[in-house]
């Protein structure tokens, strides 16, 4: 099964554009969100990695974006546990070719590219490995 989780790391920016627009009380109205963009951008040197999201331009992307009513962000830790009380088997994420590379020249003894605590180890190193979320597959051992 091909799962897709969002990273609290990699969503870190997203989660504090998301407190910005609480705190200013916007709502996902259209010109709510578009007000919200301009103070945003306004406030490029904390928020530039979410202006600079394509999703960010488009209002309804912006919206999925800045202000879904709800949405779970975890960490590796978290989606081990996870997957243990599920008694499913990690099997890999989907990544890029060069970040496999990257992986594998850090930590050559993970051959199979499945130890969850050294891609968090990675991941503290390069925040943005799971911009997009962790992508990954697991299976339920054959018994």
């Amino acid at each position: 099964m091909r799962l897709g989780l969002y990273s609290v790391r990699a969503r870190r920016d997203v989660v504090a554009a998301r407190q910005f627009i609480a705190e200013r009380g916007y709502s996902s109205t259209p010109s709510d969100i578009r007000r919200a963009r301009q103070d945003l951008i306004e406030s490029r040197a904390r928020f530039g990695r979410v202006t600079s999201s394509r999703d960010f331009y488009v209002t309804s992307e912006c919206r999925d974006l800045l202000f879904h009513v709800q949405e779970h962000c975890y960490t590796l830790a978290q989606l081990r546990k996870m997957l243990g009380s599920l008694h499913l088997r990690f099997i890999g994420f989907l990544l890029e070719p060069h970040v496999l590379h990257a992986y594998r020249m850090r930590f050559p003894a993970d051959r199979s590219l499945t130890d969850l605590d050294s891609w968090s180890a990675f991941e503290a190193e390069f925040p943005e490995t799971f911009a997009g979320m962790y992508r990954f597959w697991v299976q339920k051992p054959v018994a």
